[in-house]
């Protein structure tokens, strides 16, 4: 498990039909990060799970502005560089370069 505060997070929702598409990405994403001696990516559940959503509005600003004003998923946060992405049209190669940042 990786340490909070230098975690790169994927913030999905259970239902979303925009997480859906966009986790077999963030799948491949985490299993090349992890081949090449990487953290790889958390996953934490928002729209089930207030202790993740909390933690997801705690990041809101910076979400906020990558998601196009307001807080979205999916998305995801690197705790290191306090940057984002959000959006299903996220490709491995934008989250993979999100966590070398």
């Amino acid at each position: 498990m990786t340490d909070q505060g230098n975690r790169l997070v994927f913030f999905w929702g259970r239902e979303c039909p925009h997480c859906a598409k966009l986790h077999p990405i963030v799948n491949e994403a985490h299993a090349e990060l992890v081949k090449n001696g990487g953290q790889g990516i958390t996953e934490l559940e928002v729209w089930h799970s207030e202790e993740n959503a909390k933690l997801m509005r705690s990041y809101g600003e910076v979400l906020k502005k990558a998601c196009g004003g307001s807080l979205g998923v999916p998305a995801l946060y690197n705790e290191r560089s306090k940057k984002a992405l959000c959006g299903m049209r996220i490709t491995k190669e934008q989250i993979i370069d999100l966590a070398k940042e």
